[in-house]
């Protein structure tokens, strides 16, 4: 897209703007579900999730630092927030929903596989015992 902002894009430019924006933000909601199967895959502590977090967050403020400096001659505007804001909350209240239960739907498959396959080897494997009593070095 050839977009020239100067100093006023019209209403027509504005709005392509806000919808590309839009549709940015929906990427970046796409990324943050990635983010959701990493996390629902691995347990977390706290501070790693504050981490993560902040790293998205810091992501997204840089993706729409290059989205004006690329599209709006480094004008920043508030409907271009808003339009990505707005996309990444519309993602994450349909297409996300779907997507992030289906990954927790296939997540409780594997663990209750897991589990089933875990009490068959505890019966066929026997537990090795040890042949006496450990006892402590001094």
């Amino acid at each position: 897209m050839d977009f020239n902002p100067g100093s006023f894009l019209g209403v027509l430019g504005e709005l392509r703007m806000l919808g590309l924006a839009a549709v940015v933000g929906a990427l970046l909601g796409a990324v943050f579900d990635i983010l959701r199967v990493f996390r629902m895959s691995f347990p977390h502590r706290a501070w790693m999730v504050f981490l993560e977090d902040f790293l998205f967050v810091w992501f997204f403020g840089m993706v729409f630092f290059l989205f004006s400096v690329e599209m709006l001659e480094g004008s920043l505007r508030f409907y271009v927030i808003a339009g990505m804001i707005a996309g990444f909350g519309i993602y994450l209240l349909t297409l996300g929903r779907i997507i992030s239960g289906m990954f927790r739907m296939a997540g409780n498959i594997f663990r209750k596989i897991e589990k089933l396959v875990m009490e068959k080897l505890k019966t066929v494997l026997p537990a090795k015992k040890f042949p006496g009593k450990i006892k402590k070095s001094s």
